[in-house]
């Protein structure tokens, strides 16, 4: 299987025994997880940054259809 540039810099960064211990699987997943840095569109996307004092906060409030599968 041919490495996505992610997961081959990924793998530079972990020590080598570790690096050859994943499944294929497990490299799809770190696959997918650095390919999911997009911005899904939702219904409803509301994103706020709070300041309270010594306190930086912030919410998400996020609706949409769900699109996962089981």
């Amino acid at each position: 299987m041919a490495r996505s540039h992610a997961v081959s810099r990924f793998l530079d960064t972990v020590p080598r025994e570790v690096a050859g211990s994943f499944t294929e699987a497990q490299l799809a997943a770190i696959d997918l997880h650095f390919g999911m840095r997009y911005r899904a569109t939702h219904l409803i996307d509301w994103r706020r940054r709070f300041g309270f004092a010594r306190w930086s906060l912030y919410a998400v409030l996020l609706i949409g259809r769900d699109r996962h599968t089981e």
